[in-house]
């Protein structure tokens, strides 16, 4: 066992009873909240829920937009579990339990994580039931039949599994971060940055160590990944005769977020979204492109255009997103009482406070915990900074806020034992 093993052992995991009593309470409030609101049966449905019932009619994946049949709207995993909850029981009600159970898992991943850092119970309790009483992820698990679960569940697995594999560099794990990873890109294609991240990660804190170990590790993780990923990019290349990775909307994003009326959001004003500022002729000129790639093309010359001619916009702008997507935008909390937003600040401040205290016990304990916390500080900027590009919305945030829920954690654990050094010492 490498010295790195031993140390991490003391901080491998939360006790069994610890995981399920987080689990426990996160499951119950998440199944309180949805029996309370009666959404379980009933969840709001987006464009996932049009892409399965188009599936089921045998028509494939496809969604209508913009007056387009679009055949790669959005990541194939979360209609597919929608088509399946069809499928099986006439509704979305397995959907549903499915994500309760998720959001639930989601806590006990995030302990995990926080457990990593303190030997203690503290913090990864702390960090659980900060998670099990996250009130924007209950809504998002118990209302909406929206993939923000489980991406939040598998951005949190990839940071946890990232741990493990460098902490044992054996083929097992990096089988496990492969999938999931790749599992984890069928619904937020996005997590793939974090792919080569953990490989420079893992080349820089086991430099010192067997490197023929570590690049074995990347290389299985990336076929791995590739395996589950490639079907679904070759399926849509051919569809649409040019190469697409994931969708055909990422350019419809990007154009959102850089244009002349953007704010940052999908929202230029109050009322109305940034397709709606579109002029009679734009969108005219929009609706007659033959398919969703032409229509991809026709937002890209424009995005482009806006960045060759206002360059100082776009940096501008892209800052203006980064600071929407770490803390509040204009038209946050518009679709929510106002009960809600400030009942949800009251916590995030909070949350953030914690982190900034958890970070600095972090980086007091030594190489392997800051060498974890950068790997996260890393993710959390490269994610951030990707969304930015595009355009931002306080969902974004919440598919990554539980990484950064987990060194709140430490946070709570720091105060504690700090409360509990005061007290030994009187």
């Amino acid at each position: 066992m490498t010295r790195a093993a031993k140390v991490t052992d003391r901080f491998a995991s939360i006790g069994p009873t610890a995981g399920w009593v987080v689990f426990g309470i996160a499951f119950l409030l998440r199944l309180g909240a949805g029996l309370f609101s009666g959404q379980l049966w009933h969840p709001e449905t987006l464009e996932y829920d049009g892409m399965a019932r188009s599936l089921l009619a045998g028509h494939g994946l496809v969604f209508e937009h913009l007056q387009v049949p679009y055949h790669s709207f959005a990541p194939p995993l979360y209609p597919w579990l929608s088509a399946a909850s069809y499928w099986l029981c006439g509704s979305l009600i397995l959907l549903m339990m499915l994500q309760v159970v998720a959001g639930s898992a989601l806590a006990v991943a995030v302990a995990q994580i926080a457990g990593r850092f303190s030997a203690g119970a503290i913090a990864p309790l702390a960090a659980g039931l900060l998670i099990a009483f996250h009130p924007g992820l209950i809504i998002y698990n118990v209302n909406k039949a929206h993939p923000l679960t489980f991406d939040a569940l598998f951005f949190t697995l990839a940071v946890l599994q990232a741990f493990r594999l460098r902490e044992r560099t054996t083929v097992r794990r990096a089988i496990e971060f492969g999938v999931i990873v790749g599992l984890g890109t069928l619904s937020r294609a996005t997590l793939i940055i974090f792919l080569p991240l953990v490989a420079m990660w893992l080349v820089w804190v086991l430099r010192k160590g067997s490197l023929k170990l570590v690049v074995r590790a990347i290389v299985v993780a990336g076929l791995c990944t590739t395996a589950i990923v490639i079907p679904w990019t070759i399926r849509s290349s051919l569809l649409h005769h040019q190469f697409v990775f994931m969708l055909t909307t990422d350019a419809e994003d990007f154009w959102r977020g850089n244009n002349p009326n953007a704010t940052g959001s999908t929202y230029a004003t109050a009322e109305r979204t940034e397709l709606e500022m579109l002029t009679p002729r734009e969108l005219a000129d929009l609706l007659r492109q033959r398919d969703e790639v032409a229509q991809a093309n026709w937002f890209t010359a424009r995005s482009h255009a806006f960045i060759r001619e206002h360059p100082r916009e776009f940096v501008r702008l892209t800052a203006v997103k980064m600071l929407h997507f770490w803390w509040i935008a204009p038209q946050t909390g518009l679709l929510y009482p106002r009960s809600w937003f400030f009942a949800y600040m009251m916590y995030y401040v909070l949350v953030l406070l914690l982190a900034m205290i958890g970070a600095g016990s972090v980086w007091r304990m030594g190489n392997l915990a800051r060498q974890q916390l950068l790997l996260i500080a890393a993710f959390l900027l490269a994610l951030s900074l990707l969304q930015s590009l595009y355009y931002v919305e306080g969902r974004h945030r919440w598919a990554v806020e539980p990484i950064l829920i987990a060194i709140s954690g430490v946070g709570v654990g720091a105060i504690a034992a700090r409360r509990h050094r005061l007290a030994t010492r009187t």
